[in-house]
């Protein structure tokens, strides 16, 4: 619980950052978009303001997902992590509609519009900052194993590429006068929104349906627990995807003529060790013993008794 209460404060932290950040960036972008009625850098500031309150969603949702399992929970709440994902990838689908949407209006009915170097400056300003937040949470993501934060993470890339997109408007009316560039790099970065988005959406639909984890965590898996000693071989292994954790159900193979206290022993182990291997994000391990006969060998395969389905 310790390892997990450690993970939830450091996504709240970073949550609380992120806040501040989008924050400031918008009140920013809406005040200056709004004097010099720039209607790109108003909605830029619209895009700082989804990605202020997703950062409170996260907040909840770990506030949420953080609590030991109870009587009408018996495994816990983790589940809440990718369907707060999935809301989030949801969302920046979203932004990405939005986006295209003003890309191809812009491109059908170009609008005139002149160079203004403090709209520039506010939009540099949010391009370093949405971009080192992207930097900033993706690191943290892969630390912890968080899709949630990784589909934060991409929201904030989403507005640094946004804000990209308005710079090139704001630049390209020295030479054209009008923003149809910047609505051309818009629909592109709707484009690219769309991309992520799926990429998000799909891990965290896996992980809600209960999908098995992947061939290398199960050869992992194999390979730890067959050197542990007494283990003859591993009969099966079944996984399923639990949030960001996994379940593992697997039988094991011991010396037939082994006591039960013994037999237990041995699969006591293989639970505590691969439990305790942070790696592989092991929520529960259920070990089932069965005996095994001195003519068959530790090195069989394990065939078809993997239910690994991609």
């Amino acid at each position: 619980m310790a390892k997990k209460s450690s993970a939830a404060k450091t996504i709240i932290k970073i949550s609380i950052v992120t806040i501040c950040v989008n924050l400031t960036l918008a009140v920013l972008k809406l005040v200056f978009g709004l004097v010099f009625d720039n209607l790109s850098v108003v909605s830029d500031a619209a895009h700082s303001a989804s990605d202020f309150f997703t950062s409170f969603l996260i907040i909840a949702a770990v506030l949420m997902s953080s609590p030991k399992r109870d009587e009408k929970h018996n495994y816990g709440h983790e589940k809440v992590e990718p369907l707060i994902t999935l809301f989030l990838a949801l969302v920046l689908a979203g932004v990405g509609g939005v986006l295209m949407w003003q890309g191809i209006d812009g491109i059908i009915s170009p609008i005139e519009a002149e160079i203004n170097f403090f709209l520039i400056g506010v939009t540099i300003l949010s391009l370093i900052a949405k971009e080192t937040l992207f930097w900033f949470e993706m690191h943290y993501a892969k630390k912890l194993n968080s899709q949630m934060l990784k589909a934060d993470a991409w929201h904030s890339r989403s507005d640094s590429l946004a804000s990209l997109a308005v710079l090139i408007g704001l630049v390209s009316t020295t030479f054209m006068a009008n923003n149809i560039l910047e609505s051309v790099a818009v629909l592109i970065v709707s484009l690219m929104i769309f991309k992520v988005a799926f990429d998000v959406i799909k891990p965290a639909i896996n992980q809600l349906i209960d999908k098995a984890a992947d061939q290398e965590v199960h050869d992992k898996i194999e390979a730890i627990a067959s050197a542990v000693e007494g283990v003859r071989k591993v009969d099966s292994i079944h996984t399923r995807m639990f949030g960001n954790k996994i379940f593992v159900d697997m039988e094991i193979a011991v010396d037939g003529n082994l006591t039960v206290t013994e037999s237990h022993n041995i699969a006591e182990a293989v639970h505590d060790i691969l439990e305790d291997t942070e790696e592989l994000h092991i929520k529960h391990c259920m070990v089932h013993v069965n005996p095994c006969t001195e003519s068959e060998k530790q090195e069989d395969s394990l065939g078809d008794k993997f239910s690994v389905k991609n």
